[in-house]
């Protein structure tokens, strides 16, 4: 009996060890590979940097004009509508000059009073009969009738409103027939051949090819185009015909505005929404910023650009990107310095070297020793 518990004993043993070691071979197995990831990857310093800026703004007509009367009155006369193209000199609209014709009169018979009396004083000096003191009063007289008469004249002229120059009337401020105060805008007057786009642009993201004196030097407006929301994907040529340079005390950026004209055949209005787009005509990592001083200064910086989508921060604020090892075909995090944004890209200041890979695509669900590979567009 005893040594039929010794063999039950034994074989329980083996068995035992047995079922271990068949376990401790089997775990290895249940370890999966790590599936390599497709990621898209960026090298640094490439021409495929983000080289496109682009600014939103509003479309605008270059002449604008609000126009009002320099007098007040009653609109007796709006023989013009909302859309309608008038010539420079067309009448716009017109006041009741009853009034003003009054003083007008009143001013005439004035002058032609003082004019009596001037021819009568003169007759009488040159025979004496008057002082000449008489004479330059009556003079002066004459001179005050005359200027008076002039401006009850140029009083009743502002009665009529007229186009300064050939443009589309856009909108009417007033109502026909409305009495309307001196300087009160009734109508705005648009020019129909050049609109602008006026763009805000912060100092790190204007870029120029060099210093310049006058707008006409500038040597970027190949590079320049605007985009309406109305027409995705139309390039319109453009230039800059002015900038401003101080920057806005609270926004912090400089006003820019750029000319175009219509393309043919499309129907651009003030107040159409769009962008400005600038492609840098130049290597990514050589941008010219401008910077802000009392007179326009330029300096040139070379900067190492990465898609500003790339980076990542750590727990403690800590920037960083995903290295590509290209041997190993795994990334790796590495801790870069960053600078100042440039459009939709931003300056590293060091942790990176021009010809690096970094993975720019689904960067949250990697790791440090992650295996990926390019992937295909």
């Amino acid at each position: 009996m005893a040594d039929k518990y010794l063999r039950f004993k034994t074989v329980s043993m083996l068995l035992l060890a047995a079922t271990m070691l068949t376990a401790c071979e089997q775990a290895p197995q249940q370890t999966k590979a790590m599936v390599s990831r497709p990621v898209k990857l960026f090298m640094v310093g490439e021409n495929s940097a983000n080289r496109v800026f682009k600014f939103p703004g509003s479309v605008a007509a270059v002449k604008q004009a609000d126009m009002a009367f320099e007098v007040p009155g009653r609109i007796i006369d709006f023989p013009v509508t909302e859309g309608e193209l008038v010539q420079a000199g067309t009448v716009l609209a017109t006041l009741d000059p009853t009034t003003y014709e009054a003083e007008r009169d009143r001013a005439r018979a004035e002058r032609s009073a003082a004019q009596t009396d001037f021819h009568r004083y003169q007759v009488a000096f040159e025979r004496k009969a008057v002082t000449k003191q008489q004479l330059d009063i009556a003079r002066r007289n004459l001179d005050v009738a005359e200027a008076s008469l002039r401006q009850a004249n140029k009083i009743l002229d502002d009665t009529i409103l007229r186009a300064p120059f050939t443009g589309r009337l856009a909108r009417k401020v007033v109502e026909d027939y409305a009495n309307v105060q001196a300087k009160q805008t009734v109508l705005i007057l648009q020019g129909d051949d050049a609109l602008e786009m006026k763009v805000h642009v912060s100092e790190t993201d204007w870029v120029r090819g060099k210093n310049v004196d006058t707008i006409d030097e500038l040597e970027i407006n190949s590079h320049i185009h605007v985009e309406l929301s109305t027409l995705p994907g139309q390039m319109i040529p453009a230039k800059i015909t002015s900038f401003s340079s101080m920057a806005d005390p609270i926004t912090r950026t400089f006003e820019v505005t750029v000319g175009f004209e219509a393309p043919e055949g499309a129907s651009i209005s003030p107040g159409m929404t769009g962008r400005v787009i600038y492609e840098l005509p130049q290597e990514p990592s050589q941008v010219t910023l401008l910077v802000p001083t009392n007179s326009v200064v330029y300096a040139q910086f070379n900067l190492l650009l990465v898609p500003a989508n790339a980076v990542l921060a750590t727990t403690d604020k800590t920037s960083f990107v995903w290295l590509y090892d290209q041997d190993t075909g795994t990334v790796s995090q590495r801790i870069i310095t960053l600078g100042d944004p440039v459009g939709d890209s931003i300056h590293v200041k060091s942790g990176l070297v021009r010809g690096d890979k970094i993975a720019v695509s689904g960067t949250r669900s990697l790791g440090d020793g992650y295996p990926v590979h390019a992937m295909q567009e």
